[in-house]
Protein backbone atom coordinates (compact mmCIF):
# COMPACT_ATOMS: atom_id res chain seq x y z
CA UNK A 1 0.00 0.00 0.00
CA UNK A 2 1.44 3.25 -0.93
CA UNK A 3 0.59 6.03 1.65
CA UNK A 4 1.59 9.57 0.65
CA UNK A 5 3.08 12.03 3.64
CA UNK A 6 5.26 15.32 3.40
CA UNK A 7 9.26 15.24 2.82
CA UNK A 8 11.79 14.99 5.93
CA UNK A 9 14.87 13.77 5.00
CA UNK A 10 16.03 12.67 1.34
CA UNK A 11 16.98 9.55 1.41
CA UNK A 12 15.88 5.94 0.75
CA UNK A 13 14.88 2.81 2.68
CA UNK A 14 14.29 -0.48 3.12
CA UNK A 15 13.18 -2.56 6.61
CA UNK A 16 10.66 -4.12 9.10
CA UNK A 17 8.54 -1.44 10.81
CA UNK A 18 8.69 -1.26 14.84
CA UNK A 19 5.61 0.72 15.96
CA UNK A 20 6.81 3.23 19.12
CA UNK A 21 3.63 4.14 21.15
CA UNK A 22 4.43 7.02 23.84
CA UNK A 23 3.58 6.20 27.29
CA UNK A 24 2.06 9.83 27.15
CA UNK A 25 -1.29 10.90 29.24
CA UNK A 26 -2.21 13.88 30.50
CA UNK A 27 -1.01 12.91 34.35
CA UNK A 28 -3.91 12.99 36.79
CA UNK A 29 -4.98 15.88 39.16
CA UNK A 30 -4.48 15.09 43.13
CA UNK A 31 -3.62 17.14 46.32
CA UNK A 32 -1.01 16.15 48.34
CA UNK A 33 -0.23 16.77 51.92
CA UNK A 34 3.25 16.70 52.20
CA UNK A 35 4.62 19.40 49.83
CA UNK A 36 8.36 19.20 50.82
CA UNK A 37 8.19 15.39 49.62
CA UNK A 38 6.34 16.09 46.23
CA UNK A 39 8.70 19.14 46.10
CA UNK A 40 11.74 16.46 46.34
CA UNK A 41 10.25 14.33 43.77
CA UNK A 42 9.95 17.10 41.57
CA UNK A 43 13.88 18.31 41.91
CA UNK A 44 14.90 14.51 41.75
CA UNK A 45 13.14 14.20 38.12
CA UNK A 46 14.51 17.15 37.11
CA UNK A 47 18.30 16.55 38.01
CA UNK A 48 17.40 12.80 35.87
CA UNK A 49 16.51 14.60 32.67
CA UNK A 50 19.13 17.24 32.98
CA UNK A 51 21.68 14.09 33.34
CA UNK A 52 19.74 12.27 30.80
CA UNK A 53 20.25 15.76 28.61
CA UNK A 54 23.40 15.98 28.79
CA UNK A 55 24.35 12.43 28.14
CA UNK A 56 22.23 12.95 24.57
CA UNK A 57 24.78 16.22 24.30
CA UNK A 58 27.72 14.31 24.64
CA UNK A 59 26.53 11.49 22.20
CA UNK A 60 25.52 14.11 19.80
CA UNK A 61 28.45 15.88 19.42
CA UNK A 62 30.41 12.68 18.72
CA UNK A 63 28.24 11.64 15.92
CA UNK A 64 26.62 14.71 14.59
CA UNK A 65 28.71 17.67 15.72
CA UNK A 66 28.26 20.70 18.55
CA UNK A 67 25.89 22.79 16.38
CA UNK A 68 23.48 19.95 16.42
CA UNK A 69 24.39 19.00 20.00
CA UNK A 70 22.96 22.72 20.99
CA UNK A 71 19.45 21.23 21.08
CA UNK A 72 20.41 19.60 24.41
CA UNK A 73 21.58 22.48 25.74
CA UNK A 74 18.41 24.70 25.23
CA UNK A 75 16.41 21.88 26.40
CA UNK A 76 18.92 21.71 29.86
CA UNK A 77 19.04 25.75 29.95
CA UNK A 78 14.54 25.24 30.24
CA UNK A 79 15.24 23.04 32.85
CA UNK A 80 17.65 25.55 34.95
CA UNK A 81 15.49 28.81 34.18
CA UNK A 82 14.10 30.43 36.83
CA UNK A 83 10.65 31.08 35.78
CA UNK A 84 10.02 27.73 34.60
CA UNK A 85 10.77 26.35 37.86
CA UNK A 86 9.27 28.85 40.35
CA UNK A 87 5.99 28.20 38.72
CA UNK A 88 6.27 24.49 39.18
CA UNK A 89 7.60 24.66 42.16
CA UNK A 90 4.88 27.51 43.25
CA UNK A 91 2.13 24.84 41.40
CA UNK A 92 3.25 22.25 44.43
CA UNK A 93 4.15 24.50 47.91
CA UNK A 94 1.24 27.03 47.34
CA UNK A 95 -1.74 25.17 46.07
CA UNK A 96 -0.78 21.59 47.14
CA UNK A 97 -0.77 19.68 43.78
CA UNK A 98 1.34 16.47 42.87
CA UNK A 99 4.43 17.02 40.93
CA UNK A 100 3.29 15.60 37.42
CA UNK A 101 0.49 17.94 37.47
CA UNK A 102 2.57 20.96 38.67
CA UNK A 103 4.80 20.39 35.70
CA UNK A 104 1.94 19.55 33.09
CA UNK A 105 0.35 22.65 34.15
CA UNK A 106 2.97 25.29 34.18
CA UNK A 107 4.45 23.78 30.95
CA UNK A 108 1.12 24.13 29.25
CA UNK A 109 1.58 28.17 30.32
CA UNK A 110 4.71 28.61 28.60
CA UNK A 111 3.97 26.26 25.76
CA UNK A 112 0.44 27.74 24.57
CA UNK A 113 2.66 31.75 24.96
CA UNK A 114 5.15 30.24 22.40
CA UNK A 115 3.40 28.64 20.05
CA UNK A 116 0.46 31.73 20.25
CA UNK A 117 3.61 33.70 18.58
CA UNK A 118 4.08 33.29 14.55
CA UNK A 119 7.73 32.53 14.34
CA UNK A 120 9.66 29.48 13.80
CA UNK A 121 12.40 30.18 16.54
CA UNK A 122 10.43 30.69 19.35
CA UNK A 123 7.70 27.49 18.14
CA UNK A 124 10.55 25.44 17.80
CA UNK A 125 11.34 26.88 21.51
CA UNK A 126 7.58 25.72 22.36
CA UNK A 127 8.26 22.16 21.10
CA UNK A 128 11.82 22.24 23.29
CA UNK A 129 9.22 22.43 26.44
CA UNK A 130 6.87 19.95 25.10
CA UNK A 131 10.33 17.39 24.76
CA UNK A 132 11.42 18.65 28.19
CA UNK A 133 7.63 17.76 29.86
CA UNK A 134 7.55 14.90 28.45
CA UNK A 135 10.81 13.86 29.80
CA UNK A 136 9.86 14.79 33.54
CA UNK A 137 6.42 13.27 33.22
CA UNK A 138 7.71 9.91 32.16
CA UNK A 139 10.53 10.30 35.05
CA UNK A 140 7.59 11.73 37.47
CA UNK A 141 5.63 8.18 36.73
CA UNK A 142 8.40 5.84 35.81
CA UNK A 143 7.88 5.17 32.13
CA UNK A 144 10.74 6.30 31.14
CA UNK A 145 12.08 3.69 29.11
CA UNK A 146 14.53 4.07 26.33
CA UNK A 147 13.96 2.74 23.13
CA UNK A 148 15.41 -0.69 22.66
CA UNK A 149 15.45 -1.97 18.82
CA UNK A 150 16.66 -5.65 18.81
CA UNK A 151 17.33 -4.99 15.17
CA UNK A 152 17.57 -2.83 12.08
CA UNK A 153 14.01 -1.18 11.99
CA UNK A 154 12.25 1.67 10.53
CA UNK A 155 10.96 3.62 13.45
CA UNK A 156 7.31 4.62 13.27
CA UNK A 157 5.71 6.67 16.11
CA UNK A 158 3.49 9.74 16.00
CA UNK A 159 6.11 11.88 17.69
CA UNK A 160 10.00 11.38 19.10
CA UNK A 161 12.13 13.49 20.87
CA UNK A 162 15.70 14.24 19.98
CA UNK A 163 16.60 12.68 23.20
CA UNK A 164 14.81 9.31 22.42
CA UNK A 165 16.17 9.33 18.95
CA UNK A 166 20.12 9.56 19.98
CA UNK A 167 19.59 6.59 22.57
CA UNK A 168 19.09 4.54 19.00
CA UNK A 169 22.08 3.05 17.85
CA UNK A 170 22.69 4.26 14.13
CA UNK A 171 23.12 1.23 12.98
CA UNK A 172 19.87 -0.18 14.39
CA UNK A 173 18.03 2.39 12.80
CA UNK A 174 17.24 2.05 8.74
CA UNK A 175 14.78 5.02 8.95
CA UNK A 176 11.88 7.35 10.43
CA UNK A 177 8.20 7.64 9.69
CA UNK A 178 6.68 10.60 12.11
CA UNK A 179 2.91 11.87 11.96
CA UNK A 180 3.91 15.21 13.90
CA UNK A 181 6.99 16.97 12.97
CA UNK A 182 8.15 19.72 9.82
CA UNK A 183 11.38 20.04 7.88
CA UNK A 184 12.65 22.57 10.39
CA UNK A 185 12.05 19.99 13.62
CA UNK A 186 15.08 19.08 15.76
CA UNK A 187 14.66 15.16 14.96
CA UNK A 188 14.98 15.61 11.11
CA UNK A 189 17.90 17.50 11.38
CA UNK A 190 19.34 15.57 13.15
CA UNK A 191 18.23 12.70 11.02
CA UNK A 192 19.60 14.15 8.11
CA UNK A 193 22.84 15.07 9.33
CA UNK A 194 23.26 11.15 10.06
CA UNK A 195 21.40 10.38 6.58
CA UNK A 196 18.55 9.02 8.16
CA UNK A 197 15.57 9.19 5.34
CA UNK A 198 12.35 10.49 7.22
CA UNK A 199 8.51 10.65 5.97
CA UNK A 200 6.53 12.63 7.70
CA UNK A 201 2.67 13.20 8.64
CA UNK A 202 2.12 9.37 8.49
CA UNK A 203 0.22 7.38 11.05
CA UNK A 204 1.04 3.70 11.16
CA UNK A 205 -1.25 1.72 12.91
CA UNK A 206 0.09 -0.90 15.97
CA UNK A 207 -1.27 -3.74 13.29
CA UNK A 208 1.85 -3.34 10.89
CA UNK A 209 4.30 -3.65 13.69
CA UNK A 210 6.35 -5.98 11.92
CA UNK A 211 5.88 -5.56 8.55
CA UNK A 212 7.92 -4.70 5.47
CA UNK A 213 7.95 -0.89 4.66
CA UNK A 214 10.17 0.84 1.96
CA UNK A 215 10.25 4.53 2.93
CA UNK A 216 10.54 7.10 -0.05
CA UNK A 217 12.26 10.26 1.64
CA UNK A 218 12.64 11.79 -1.73
CA UNK A 219 9.40 11.85 -2.29
CA UNK A 220 7.32 11.52 0.91
CA UNK A 221 6.46 8.60 0.11
CA UNK A 222 5.77 5.05 2.85
CA UNK A 223 5.32 1.83 0.76
CA UNK A 224 3.73 -1.57 3.35
CA UNK A 225 3.94 -4.49 2.25
CA UNK A 226 6.18 -4.03 -0.79
CA UNK A 227 5.59 -6.56 -3.77
CA UNK A 228 9.46 -7.46 -4.92
CA UNK A 229 8.96 -5.71 -8.40
CA UNK A 230 8.90 -2.49 -6.24
CA UNK A 231 11.48 -3.51 -3.60
CA UNK A 232 14.06 -4.33 -7.05
CA UNK A 233 13.52 -1.24 -8.05
CA UNK A 234 14.18 1.11 -4.42
CA UNK A 235 17.38 -1.43 -3.57
CA UNK A 236 18.67 0.02 -7.40
CA UNK A 237 17.88 3.55 -6.05
CA UNK A 238 19.93 2.78 -2.68
CA UNK A 239 22.58 1.10 -4.32
CA UNK A 240 22.68 4.75 -6.74
CA UNK A 241 22.55 6.94 -3.73
CA UNK A 242 25.65 4.89 -2.18
CA UNK A 243 27.56 4.97 -5.78
CA UNK A 244 26.69 8.92 -5.57
CA UNK A 245 28.29 8.82 -1.68
CA UNK A 246 31.07 6.49 -2.78
CA UNK A 247 31.93 8.81 -6.06
CA UNK A 248 32.36 12.04 -3.31
CA UNK A 249 35.00 10.36 -2.07
CA UNK A 250 36.94 10.72 -5.24
CA UNK A 251 37.11 14.25 -4.61
CA UNK A 252 39.06 14.04 -1.74
CA UNK A 253 42.56 15.90 -1.89
CA UNK A 254 41.45 17.06 -5.78
CA UNK A 255 42.11 20.64 -6.21
CA UNK A 256 38.91 22.84 -6.04
CA UNK A 257 39.46 24.36 -9.93
CA UNK A 258 36.08 24.41 -12.34
CA UNK A 259 36.91 22.78 -16.18
CA UNK A 260 38.19 26.17 -17.79
CA UNK A 261 40.82 26.71 -14.67
CA UNK A 262 39.31 28.87 -12.00
CA UNK A 263 40.60 28.19 -8.93
CA UNK A 264 37.70 28.55 -5.69
CA UNK A 265 38.60 28.26 -2.11
CA UNK A 266 36.51 25.31 -0.41
CA UNK A 267 36.13 26.27 3.53
CA UNK A 268 34.54 24.82 6.27
CA UNK A 269 31.93 26.62 8.39
CA UNK A 270 32.53 25.04 12.49
CA UNK A 271 31.03 25.63 15.45
CA UNK A 272 32.79 24.41 17.74
CA UNK A 273 36.20 21.42 18.03
CA UNK A 274 34.19 18.32 17.69
CA UNK A 275 33.29 19.99 13.69
CA UNK A 276 36.91 20.45 13.10
CA UNK A 277 37.24 16.54 12.38
CA UNK A 278 34.69 16.33 10.28
CA UNK A 279 35.73 19.45 8.41
CA UNK A 280 39.21 17.47 7.95
CA UNK A 281 37.91 14.70 6.96
CA UNK A 282 36.13 15.86 4.13
CA UNK A 283 39.21 17.89 2.95
CA UNK A 284 38.54 21.10 3.86
CA UNK A 285 40.85 24.13 2.90
CA UNK A 286 40.74 25.93 5.93
CA UNK A 287 37.61 26.99 8.43
CA UNK A 288 35.99 30.08 6.80
CA UNK A 289 33.77 30.65 9.74
CA UNK A 290 34.08 29.53 13.54
CA UNK A 291 30.83 30.28 15.40
CA UNK A 292 32.09 30.89 18.54
CA UNK A 293 28.82 31.25 20.14
CA UNK A 294 29.20 27.60 22.11
CA UNK A 295 31.29 29.43 24.31
CA UNK A 296 28.28 31.77 25.70
CA UNK A 297 25.59 29.40 25.71
CA UNK A 298 24.58 27.07 28.74
CA UNK A 299 26.66 28.86 30.73
CA UNK A 300 25.94 31.75 34.45
CA UNK A 301 29.19 33.56 33.86
CA UNK A 302 30.87 35.26 31.19
CA UNK A 303 33.96 32.61 29.48
CA UNK A 304 37.11 34.22 30.99
CA UNK A 305 40.43 35.46 28.58
CA UNK A 306 41.36 31.85 29.65
CA UNK A 307 38.88 30.23 28.53
CA UNK A 308 38.64 31.50 25.30
CA UNK A 309 41.92 31.24 24.91
CA UNK A 310 42.15 27.44 25.31
CA UNK A 311 38.97 26.66 23.56
CA UNK A 312 40.40 28.56 19.84
CA UNK A 313 43.93 27.14 20.50
CA UNK A 314 42.54 23.42 20.25
CA UNK A 315 40.75 24.62 17.31
CA UNK A 316 43.50 26.52 15.19
CA UNK A 317 45.76 23.12 16.53
CA UNK A 318 43.12 20.50 15.09
CA UNK A 319 43.26 22.38 11.58
CA UNK A 320 46.86 21.03 11.74
CA UNK A 321 48.20 24.42 9.56
CA UNK A 322 45.06 25.11 8.01
CA UNK A 323 43.75 28.78 7.83
CA UNK A 324 41.25 29.40 10.87
CA UNK A 325 39.11 32.33 10.63
CA UNK A 326 37.23 33.03 14.08
CA UNK A 327 33.92 35.29 14.13
CA UNK A 328 33.55 37.43 17.00
CA UNK A 329 29.95 36.96 19.44
CA UNK A 330 26.99 37.23 16.90
CA UNK A 331 23.91 36.60 19.49
CA UNK A 332 20.86 39.11 19.61
CA UNK A 333 17.63 38.84 21.51
CA UNK A 334 16.77 36.06 19.47
CA UNK A 335 19.28 33.87 19.95
CA UNK A 336 21.04 35.21 23.45
CA UNK A 337 22.53 33.70 25.58
CA UNK A 338 20.67 33.95 29.45
CA UNK A 339 23.87 35.19 31.13
CA UNK A 340 23.85 38.32 28.21
CA UNK A 341 20.38 39.55 30.08
CA UNK A 342 19.53 40.86 27.06
CA UNK A 343 15.78 42.99 26.77
CA UNK A 344 13.01 41.23 24.94
CA UNK A 345 12.59 43.13 21.42
CA UNK A 346 10.31 43.49 19.40
CA UNK A 347 12.36 42.71 16.01
CA UNK A 348 15.79 41.26 17.17
CA UNK A 349 17.06 40.75 13.88
CA UNK A 350 17.45 44.44 13.57
CA UNK A 351 18.04 44.98 17.39
CA UNK A 352 20.95 45.25 19.99
CA UNK A 353 23.04 42.20 18.41
CA UNK A 354 26.87 40.81 17.25
CA UNK A 355 29.23 43.56 17.05
CA UNK A 356 26.26 46.10 18.89
CA UNK A 357 26.72 44.05 21.91
CA UNK A 358 30.62 43.77 21.60
CA UNK A 359 31.51 47.55 20.90
CA UNK A 360 29.12 48.23 24.34
CA UNK A 361 30.47 45.74 26.30
CA UNK A 362 33.56 45.44 26.87
CA UNK A 363 33.77 42.59 29.47
CA UNK A 364 32.57 40.75 26.65
CA UNK A 365 34.61 41.70 23.62
CA UNK A 366 38.24 42.22 25.36
CA UNK A 367 38.48 38.91 26.55
CA UNK A 368 37.62 37.42 23.89
CA UNK A 369 39.90 39.54 20.80
CA UNK A 370 42.83 38.90 23.79
CA UNK A 371 41.89 35.07 23.39
CA UNK A 372 41.76 35.15 19.75
CA UNK A 373 45.00 37.05 19.38
CA UNK A 374 46.88 34.42 21.70
CA UNK A 375 45.33 31.48 20.19
CA UNK A 376 46.88 32.90 16.53
CA UNK A 377 50.60 32.02 17.90
CA UNK A 378 49.55 29.01 17.29
CA UNK A 379 48.30 28.73 13.60
CA UNK A 380 47.20 30.94 10.82
CA UNK A 381 44.37 32.69 12.50
CA UNK A 382 41.93 35.74 11.13
CA UNK A 383 39.21 37.43 13.17
CA UNK A 384 35.61 38.13 11.01
CA UNK A 385 33.46 40.51 12.45
CA UNK A 386 29.53 40.06 12.65
CA UNK A 387 27.05 42.96 11.26
CA UNK A 388 29.55 46.08 10.66
CA UNK A 389 27.63 48.39 8.73
CA UNK A 390 30.18 51.91 8.98
CA UNK A 391 33.33 52.22 9.05
CA UNK A 392 33.03 54.24 12.69
CA UNK A 393 32.22 51.00 13.87
CA UNK A 394 35.76 49.52 12.61
CA UNK A 395 37.57 52.40 13.76
CA UNK A 396 36.48 51.25 17.45
CA UNK A 397 36.55 47.87 17.12
CA UNK A 398 40.71 48.86 15.68
CA UNK A 399 40.71 50.61 19.33
CA UNK A 400 39.69 47.71 21.35
CA UNK A 401 41.88 45.43 19.82
CA UNK A 402 45.28 47.47 20.02
CA UNK A 403 43.59 47.78 23.88
CA UNK A 404 43.79 44.17 24.09
CA UNK A 405 47.25 43.82 22.52
CA UNK A 406 48.21 46.37 24.62
CA UNK A 407 47.31 44.64 28.05
CA UNK A 408 48.61 41.70 26.25
CA UNK A 409 51.83 43.32 26.10
CA UNK A 410 52.13 44.92 29.50
CA UNK A 411 51.46 40.72 31.43
CA UNK A 412 53.92 39.70 29.00
CA UNK A 413 52.16 37.34 27.39
CA UNK A 414 52.70 36.28 24.20
CA UNK A 415 50.36 36.56 21.15
CA UNK A 416 50.26 36.53 17.35
CA UNK A 417 49.33 38.52 14.22
CA UNK A 418 45.70 38.26 12.52
CA UNK A 419 43.81 39.35 9.53
CA UNK A 420 40.93 41.50 10.11
CA UNK A 421 37.69 40.77 7.72
CA UNK A 422 33.83 42.27 7.64
CA UNK A 423 30.96 40.56 7.65
CA UNK A 424 28.90 42.01 4.83
CA UNK A 425 25.42 40.73 5.70
CA UNK A 426 23.32 44.14 4.83
CA UNK A 427 22.87 46.70 2.56
CA UNK A 428 24.77 49.28 4.64
CA UNK A 429 27.72 47.36 4.30
CA UNK A 430 27.28 46.49 0.69
CA UNK A 431 26.76 49.72 -0.57
CA UNK A 432 29.94 51.33 1.57
CA UNK A 433 32.50 48.44 0.67
CA UNK A 434 34.25 50.95 -0.97
CA UNK A 435 34.54 52.49 2.11
CA UNK A 436 34.99 49.16 4.19
CA UNK A 437 37.63 47.67 1.65
CA UNK A 438 40.35 50.05 2.68
CA UNK A 439 39.66 48.85 6.21
CA UNK A 440 39.80 44.89 6.22
CA UNK A 441 41.77 42.01 5.08
CA UNK A 442 39.47 40.19 3.78
CA UNK A 443 35.49 40.47 2.97
CA UNK A 444 32.88 37.32 4.25
CA UNK A 445 29.57 37.64 2.43
CA UNK A 446 26.58 36.45 5.09
CA UNK A 447 24.13 35.66 2.35
CA UNK A 448 21.22 34.74 4.47
CA UNK A 449 20.93 37.57 6.80
CA UNK A 450 22.03 39.61 3.32
CA UNK A 451 18.82 38.25 1.64
CA UNK A 452 16.73 39.29 4.64
CA UNK A 453 17.95 42.60 4.71
CA UNK A 454 17.86 43.75 0.92
CA UNK A 455 13.94 41.95 0.44
CA UNK A 456 12.77 43.09 4.31
CA UNK A 457 11.34 39.56 4.27
CA UNK A 458 11.83 37.72 7.71
CA UNK A 459 13.67 34.06 6.79
CA UNK A 460 12.52 32.65 9.99
CA UNK A 461 8.47 33.26 8.97
CA UNK A 462 7.73 30.33 7.01
CA UNK A 463 4.76 31.68 5.55
CA UNK A 464 6.89 33.96 3.47
CA UNK A 465 9.29 31.31 2.14
CA UNK A 466 7.60 31.47 -1.60
CA UNK A 467 8.64 35.09 -1.64
CA UNK A 468 12.20 34.78 0.25
CA UNK A 469 15.03 34.38 -2.60
CA UNK A 470 18.86 34.42 -1.96
CA UNK A 471 19.66 34.47 -5.83
CA UNK A 472 17.23 37.62 -5.88
CA UNK A 473 18.45 39.87 -8.94
CA UNK A 474 19.10 42.45 -5.71
CA UNK A 475 20.92 40.26 -4.04
CA UNK A 476 22.94 39.62 -6.62
CA UNK A 477 24.11 43.07 -7.65
CA UNK A 478 24.45 43.49 -3.49
CA UNK A 479 27.21 40.78 -3.80
CA UNK A 480 28.92 41.84 -6.89
CA UNK A 481 29.05 45.39 -6.02
CA UNK A 482 30.92 44.03 -2.65
CA UNK A 483 33.34 41.44 -4.70
CA UNK A 484 34.32 44.69 -7.18
CA UNK A 485 34.97 47.14 -4.47
CA UNK A 486 37.27 44.15 -2.57
CA UNK A 487 39.09 43.12 -6.03
CA UNK A 488 39.64 47.05 -6.41
CA UNK A 489 41.13 46.95 -3.06
CA UNK A 490 42.63 43.93 -3.47
CA UNK A 491 41.36 41.40 -0.75
CA UNK A 492 39.30 38.49 -1.33
CA UNK A 493 35.74 37.85 -0.44
CA UNK A 494 34.02 34.54 0.93
CA UNK A 495 30.73 33.63 1.01
CA UNK A 496 29.88 31.96 3.97
CA UNK A 497 26.20 31.99 4.03
CA UNK A 498 23.52 28.77 2.86
CA UNK A 499 23.83 30.14 -1.18
CA UNK A 500 27.33 28.58 -0.76
CA UNK A 501 25.82 25.22 -0.39
CA UNK A 502 23.15 25.39 -3.01
CA UNK A 503 24.84 24.27 -6.68
CA UNK A 504 22.39 25.85 -8.39
CA UNK A 505 23.85 29.13 -7.27
CA UNK A 506 27.61 28.36 -7.76
CA UNK A 507 28.23 29.06 -10.81
CA UNK A 508 26.43 32.75 -10.80
CA UNK A 509 28.76 32.92 -7.50
CA UNK A 510 31.99 32.25 -9.29
CA UNK A 511 31.01 34.17 -11.80
CA UNK A 512 30.49 36.89 -9.93
CA UNK A 513 34.11 37.04 -8.77
CA UNK A 514 33.52 34.96 -5.42
CA UNK A 515 37.09 34.02 -4.10
CA UNK A 516 35.94 31.28 -1.58
CA UNK A 517 32.71 29.38 -0.59
CA UNK A 518 32.89 28.19 3.45
CA UNK A 519 29.82 25.14 3.95
CA UNK A 520 28.73 22.98 6.65
CA UNK A 521 31.48 19.97 6.70
CA UNK A 522 29.35 17.81 5.32
CA UNK A 523 28.45 19.60 2.05
CA UNK A 524 32.45 19.95 1.17
CA UNK A 525 32.59 17.01 -1.01
CA UNK A 526 29.46 17.72 -2.85
CA UNK A 527 30.58 21.26 -3.64
CA UNK A 528 34.23 20.49 -4.91
CA UNK A 529 31.98 17.78 -7.22
CA UNK A 530 29.85 21.01 -8.44
CA UNK A 531 32.61 22.70 -8.70
CA UNK A 532 35.27 20.73 -10.89
CA UNK A 533 32.08 19.78 -13.31
CA UNK A 534 31.23 23.58 -13.75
Amino acid sequence: MKIVGRIGSPSYSIGKLYIYEHNSFRPSHRLVEDTEAELLRFEKARNEAIESLRIAYERTNERAGAENAEIFKAQIMILEDEEYNKRIRNNILADGKNAEWAVSESSRHFYELFTSIDDDNVRAKAMDIKDVTNKLIRLLTGTDNALDLKEPSILAAAYISPSELVQIKREMLEGIVMLEGSVYSHVVILAKTVGIPVVLGVYMPESLNGHEAIIDGVNGQVFTDPDEELKARYRQLIEEEDRQKSLLKKFIGVDTVTSYGRKVALLANIAGLNDVKNAVEYDSEGIGLTRTEFMFLDRETLPTEEEHFRAYKEIVEACDGRSVVIRTLDLGADKGAALLHLKEEENPALGKRAIRICLTNRDIFIPQLKGILRAAVYGDVSILYPMIISGDEMLQVNDMVREAKSELEAEGVPFGSVKQGIMIETPAAALISDELAGMADFFSIGTNDLTQFTLALDRQNRDLAQFYNPMHEAVMRMIRMTVENAHKAGIPVTVCGELAANPAATKRLIDLGVDALSVSPKDLLKMRKVICEL
